[in-house]
């Protein structure tokens, strides 16, 4: 497995002090069961449309603060955990994806936390998280 150092720019941490991101590498293998992460995908789903848990409001309202300290607005452009789990509430459901895409959407929708996954074989150079000028380029 390739080594990936992703870094954080300093000024993130001036701009938003408590900020936290965590990254995992996992190498690819066979997906043993892929209805594992369908049914945790339809269990957030259903959990959420069932009534949510009391810190969610806050927690969501806590990523939305950070968003606009960047100069975003989170009700153009919301975390992700945010879309999901307005669509869910809003459609009832996701529909599956793919087993890697299931799991993680499934932990943004439970825990109203932005998750998200990268093929780093596709990276030119490392993953980092800048605070953008709006001049950069965006390869999709």
């Amino acid at each position: 497995m390739n080594v990936v150092l992703p870094s954080i720019d300093s000024g993130i941490s001036r701009i938003a002090p408590g900020f936290r991101a965590l990254s995992i590498s996992v190498e690819a293998a066979k997906i043993a069961d892929p209805g594992i992460a369908t049914e945790a995908l339809s269990r957030a789903c259903r959990s959420l449309a069932e009534g949510d848990v009391a810190w969610a409001k806050a927690h969501s309202s806590a990523w939305a603060d950070v968003f606009r300290a960047f100069g975003a607005k989170p009700q153009r452009t919301p975390s992700s955990s945010d879309a999901l789990r307005k669509r869910v509430l809003r459609d009832g459901s996701l529909p599956s994806i793919d087993p890697v895409v299931d799991l993680y959407n499934a932990i943004s929708i439970e825990y109203a936390l932005p998750v998200g996954g990268e093929n780093i074989a596709a990276y030119v150079g490392e993953p980092r998280l800048v605070i953008a000028n709006g001049t950069e380029s965006f390869d999709t």
